[in-house]
C-alpha cells in the first residue's frame, strides 16, 4: 500500500511539470500617435467659383461658374489622444497658395473687356480626427471649420474694374492615413473638401449704380505631409 501512495505521487508530481505556464497579458494603454506633433503639406488644390451678378452689372443677371486647379501648402499643429488601437486628435492647420479661374464674359468683343477673375489663396482651418491604428498605420476621417481667403475682380461693361478681398467661413471635411516612418517621424497623405458659406458684396458703379454680387467657393484638396512628434516616451512602440 505505501509503494502505491508513493507512485501516485510521483505521477501527480510529473504531470505537473508538464503544464504549460500562460505568459500574463501585455497591457496596452496608448500607441505611437499619442501626444503633440506639428509638420508641413503641400498638395493640388482644384478650385470651383460660382459669381452671381444680381444687377446686370457685367452684362445680364446671371450665374458664372469657373472652374481651376492650382497648389497649395503649409503647416500643422496638433495633439492626439489615442488607446491601443484607436485615435481621436485636434488640429489647427494654415496653408497659402494660388488657385486662379478666369472668365472673359465678351471674348469677341473689340470695345468692351468685361470678365471676372477669382483668386482662392488662404486657408486656415481647426479640425477633429479620429482613426484606427494598425501597428504603425493611422487611418483617419476628420472634419471642421475653415476659413477660406478669395480674391474676386470684376471688370463691368462701363469699364469700371473693381475688387472683394476677404476672409469667409465654412466647413471641411476628409479623409486621410499616415504612417510611422522612425521613432519621431511619420508620413501623411490626406483627401479634403472644402465649403465656403455664400455672401453677397455690393459695388456701387459712377455708370450704373449699384450692382450686388453673390459669391460661392469650395474646393478639393489632395496633400501630403510629414509629421514630427515633439517629445518622446519610451513605452510608446516604435517603428
Amino acid at each position: 500500500m505505501a509503494a502505491l501512495v508513493v507512485l501516485r505521487g510521483g505521477s501527480a508530481t510529473a504531470a505537473d511539470k508538464g503544464v504549460a505556464q500562460k505568459a500574463p497579458a501585455q497591457a496596452c494603454n496608448v500607441n505611437w500617435y499619442q501626444g503633440w506633433y506639428t509638420g508641413l503639406n503641400f498638395g493640388g488644390v482644384g478650385y470651383t467659383a460660382s459669381r452671381t451678378d444680381q444687377d446686370a452689372q457685367l452684362i445680364n443677371v446671371a450665374t458664372y461658374t469657373q472652374r481651376n486647379t492650382g497648389y497649395f501648402g503649409g503647416g500643422q499643429l496638433g495633439y492626439n489622444w489615442t488607446t491601443c488601437h484607436g485615435l481621436f486628435g485636434i488640429e489647427l492647420d494654415g496653408s497659402a497658395g494660388s488657385a486662379v479661374a478666369s472668365t472673359g464674359l465678351l471674348p469677341n468683343s473689340t470695345n468692351a473687356d468685361v470678365s471676372i477673375t477669382s483668386r482662392f489663396n488662404g486657408l486656415v482651418t481647426t479640425r477633429a480626427r479620429a482613426g484606427i491604428v494598425m501597428d504603425s498605420t493611422l487611418l483617419y476621417v476628420t472634419g471642421g471649420v475653415a476659413a477660406a481667403h478669395t480674391l474676386t475682380t470684376y471688370l463691368n461693361i462701363a469699364g469700371d474694374q473693381f475688387s472683394f478681398n476677404n476672409w469667409s467661413w465654412g466647413w471641411i471635411a476628409g479623409v486621410g492615413g499616415e504612417l510611422a516612418v522612425a521613432s519621431n517621424i511619420s508620413l501623411r497623405s490626406e483627401v479634403l473638401y472644402v465649403g465656403i458659406a455664400d455672401h453677397t458684396y455690393t459695388f456701387i458703379s459712377p455708370t450704373l449704380g449699384p450692382g450686388n454680387f453673390t459669391h460661392s467657393d469650395a474646393a478639393w484638396i489632395i496633400r501630403a505631409g510629414l509629421n514630427v512628434k515633439l517629445g518622446f516616451d519610451p513605452a510608446i512602440p516604435t517603428y
